[in-house]
């Protein structure tokens, strides 16, 4: 039995605020991962973190920025996997090999939650946040980009315009890659091979043979 997915195309709390009001619904305690965070102030982005999260509901909340800990993950109803570098995130996790533990959460049923680089991670490769207007450099060098591909071989792309389709298919180009586009203020929801679109705007699936905008409140197949 899979868990269930929750990417969002990122955003501060307000644009984000529907979301996590879904997200929250059934979690009591959360494990927050703030390692994407480009100057390593981890205090400020728990600090961040819990705010956002009281103005839902109380919640505990544990933050992990030392992956060489042991963690049980099976402990927390979701783990929360925050934004900035998405190539220095997924490094780190790659290091510490704690792709495979979230992967094995996520299959005993667990809760992931990834806002923007977090939520990247999670598909096929990494490699798409290298394009757009928010693309990312690669300053750890990160030569294996592929991600956890949670997705089915989706790529995930965060923080997502309608001007940006051209550039996206130049990036798809000849090859059979496909890209969930996700705009800030909305998110995907997956759970049961089913994939819903939660939030204020809708997302847009990008193949080789067509575009597709998917508004909020739509349920597909996954």
């Amino acid at each position: 039995m899979t868990g269930k997915l929750i990417l969002s195309g990122g955003g501060n709390e307000k644009q984000t605020y529907l979301l996590d009001e879904v997200f929250l619904k059934n979690v009591n305690k959360i494990l927050y991962i703030p390692l994407a965070w480009k100057n390593d102030d981890f205090d400020s982005c728990l600090k961040w973190f819990k705010c956002m999260i009281s103005q839902h509901k109380k919640v505990k909340i544990e933050m992990l920025a030392d992956l060489s800990k042991e963690v049980n993950l099976q402990n927390y109803d979701a783990v929360y996997i925050g934004g900035g570098n998405t190539f220095k995130l997924l490094k780190k996790i790659k290091d510490y090999r704690f792709d495979k533990k979230l992967i094995e959460y996520y299959n005993k049923g667990g809760i992931i939650y990834g806002g923007s680089a977090g939520a990247i991670i999670l598909g096929k490769d990494v490699k798409i946040a290298l394009i757009c207007k928010d693309k990312d450099v690669n300053e750890v060098k990160l030569k294996d980009t592929r991600g956890l591909n949670l997705t089915k071989d989706y790529y995930i792309q965060c923080h997502f315009e309608d001007s940006q389709i051209e550039e996206h298919k130049k990036f798809i180009g000849k090859s059979k890659k496909k890209i969930i586009a996700i705009p800030e203020e909305s998110s995907i929801f997956i759970e049961n091979d089913r994939l819903k679109v939660v939030g204020l705007k809708p997302i847009t699936i990008i193949a080789k043979s067509q575009t597709k905008k998917y508004e909020v409140g739509k349920k597909i197949n996954f």
